[in-house]
């Protein structure tokens, strides 16, 4: 088989150049607005727990997620401010993120699946900037660095170039568990795009490589949260039959793409013009029924899709199913000058809305600041759920956890707030004064750091809701 060596960079340095700018647009937003991504739910929960215990803390066994907790993790043994640990949490991520660009342009020299990691993280995210801990965004630009290497190395002809294949594929499977399904567009997208210059031995190799991982996953590390995943598609597969395209989830995922997400249909329309046109059914094929296989899978798993904000994270591999399709074929059709013109100009507004998006996820941690700040003495308290404006809190599980960061750095006192549907089940932990009460677990007061979190005896207390307006001198 003869080594393919095609060009993946494009003739200017600028569109690398505007990458990297591009990226640390994200870095500085992440930076701008870490309280209104690292106060909330799982974030908030993670940074509670390193906190506690000085420790990674890799949830159902998705390992990838310690790379962004080095940095918080490191500043907490330093004995660092809760703001600055939280400012490095947010910081994490898109510095994650550009360590994948760098690699994929600089190393790899690939610009084209360089942007396609640009696209990744701009082009279908609104509310997933501020969700950023789902261990699936890390996974797909982990994805695309991979295939970039591959596309570097497409012979493997040395041990070091298959130990590191190995290595990528197992860190894939065990990054997200619906990784595999971006893995396989991008192996099926190169098959077509190059055939027998990139297919032989070791190309299926690697598709029979993460099949294997994947099934030797499911059987030795099987966790009770993909479990439970499967087991709801299970049902839904069943219950929803066969009324599979009248799912409600259809209609607000139509309404958010032409409103929120515009750049993902965006490019499929061009996409699919320009496949049409040149008559690449094939490719054509494969990018619908990757997305509307991929969206109907999404949906009969969660038909209703409630939370936007939850479920914004999934639909983020269509910026590759569609990103990756025009940057190899589509974008060399097109002057470089004009090409880098329309790519700034898309990005730079995707990423002035994500930044003007800001004001829904500061609404929710200077509401539990106002209500903390309003009640006169204690430090623990409870609310019933439906008393709490959930528009707002979106999710009440982390409340606990979110509160404790946001008294500590705001008001320089630690304190508590319990939101819950039924407190019924804990009414004893409740007034005993020196128990730390969340929907999960309750910790005695002695399993919380005396440093970050020195909460102060006492009963938990019926909370007095206040109005809406913000305290006066913060932001």
């Amino acid at each position: 088989m003869t080594h393919p060596r095609p060009v993946y960079q494009f003739a200017s340095p600028a569109f690398r150049r505007l990458g990297y700018a591009f990226m640390l647009g994200l870095l500085a937003l992440a930076l701008l607005f870490y309280r209104e991504r690292t106060w909330i739910l799982d974030i908030a929960f993670q940074t509670f727990l390193m906190a506690n215990e000085g420790s990674l803390q890799v949830m159902v066994n998705r390992f990838g997620s310690a790379l962004v907790q080095l940095l918080p993790l490191g500043a907490i043994r330093a004995g660092a401010p809760l703001p600055v640990v939280s400012m490095l949490y947010s910081a994490s991520f898109p510095l994650l993120y550009l360590g994948f660009y760098a690699l994929t342009v600089k190393v790899l020299r690939n610009d084209l699946l360089g942007w396609a990691i640009v696209l990744l993280y701009t082009l279908v995210v609104y509310d997933a900037f501020y969700w950023a801990t789902s261990e699936q965004q890390q996974g797909l630009g982990a994805a695309l660095a991979f295939f970039a290497y591959w596309l570097r190395f497409p012979v493997q002809e040395k041990p070091w170039m298959w130990g590191v294949s190995a290595l990528g594929v197992v860190a894939l499977a065990y990054y997200h568990p619906l990784i595999f399904l971006s893995f396989y567009f991008l192996w099926a997208f190169f098959a077509l795009h190059f055939g027998r210059a990139i297919i032989g031995q070791a190309y299926l190799l690697l598709a029979g490589g993460m099949a294997a991982v994947l099934g030797a996953k499911s059987w030795l590390s099987a966790n009770w949260y993909d479990a439970a995943k499967y087991s709801s598609f299970s049902d839904n597969l069943v219950a929803l039959f066969p009324n599979y395209l009248s799912l409600p989830a259809h209609s607000k995922f139509l309404q958010h793409a032409f409103t929120i997400w515009w750049g993902f249909p965006l490019l499929l329309g061009i996409v699919t013009i320009f496949y049409a046109y040149r008559k690449k059914w094939l490719k054509l094929l494969l990018v619908w029924v990757s997305c509307l296989g991929y969206l109907l899978l999404l949906h009969i798993g969660s038909p209703e899709s409630e939370h936007r904000f939850y479920v914004e994270v999934n639909y983020m591999a269509l910026a590759i199913f569609t990103g990756v399709p025009f940057l190899f074929d589509v974008a060399p059709a097109i002057p470089e000058k004009r090409l880098l013109w329309g790519l700034g100009l898309l990005i730079a507004l995707r990423l002035f809305l994500i930044g003007a998006h800001h004001e829904p996820f500061r609404e929710r941690w200077q509401w539990i600041e106002r209500q903390l700040q309003a009640q006169e003495g204690g430090s623990r308290f409870y609310l019933k759920e439906g008393q709490a404006p959930m528009d707002t809190l979106l999710m009440s599980w982390g409340m606990p956890y979110e509160s404790l960061i946001i008294s500590k750095v705001r008001m320089g006192e630690a304190k508590t707030l319990l939101v819950h549907p039924d407190l019924a089940p804990f009414e004893n932990s409740l007034q005993d004064g020196h128990r730390f009460v969340t929907p999960f677990q309750t910790y005695p007061d002695s399993a919380l750091s005396p440093r970050y979190f020195p909460l102060p005896p006492g009963p938990y207390r019926p909370l007095q809701a206040t109005g809406q307006q913000p305290p006066a001198g913060h932001r």
